[in-house]
């Protein structure tokens, strides 16, 4: 059983995905990080107050690097939608598993996939469409129709 599109019944439809901008978490570490450092150099001669900011500093550093990773050096990946399952970034997921598709924003929208038993949409399950989104999300809406996944118009959480 495919779906259709243009009146051909496909099994599978492939699009050109990528992870959505990290933009505000790169802003946001730059600030928390230019922030510490100044308690940092400030207060080095306060042992308690030098090392919770220096932590903070390098945890912050280590979120920036991976944010600035996911947005400018990933490689654009596929997202396969199939019978009854999606294979995005070389993971299987049944449409039984998922729980709500959120779409976030209008222009350059930010897809995420919640499975059941989870509060926040994982790093490997939101993205967003590399090129002819407007024909992705319309593929999207008639797969989740046909495999009675609920998609809505949401803002959505990832780590990082």
């Amino acid at each position: 059983m495919g779906f259709e599109q243009g009146g051909a019944m496909l099994t599978e439809i492939k699009y050109p995905v990528k992870n959505p901008s990290r933009i505000g978490t790169i802003i946001g570490m730059i600030a928390i990080i230019s922030s510490q450092s100044i308690l940092v150099l400030r207060l080095w001669n306060q042992r308690g107050v030098f090392y919770a900011s220096l932590t903070v500093v390098l945890l912050c550093l280590v979120l920036l690097l991976l944010a600035l990773y996911r947005t400018f050096f990933k490689k654009p990946t596929e997202l396969c939608l199939s019978n009854e399952q999606i294979l995005l970034n070389g993971n299987i997921i049944n449409s039984k598993d998922i729980k709500v598709i959120m779409t976030r924003g209008y222009f350059k929208p930010v897809i995420g996939i919640l499975p059941y038993r989870r509060k926040i949409v994982p790093l490997d399950m939101a993205f967003r469409y590399l090129k002819d989104e407007d024909r992705g999300i319309s593929d999207l809406k008639s797969w989740a129709k046909m495999n009675n996944v609920k998609m809505v118009n949401k803002s959505f959480q990832t780590w990082i």
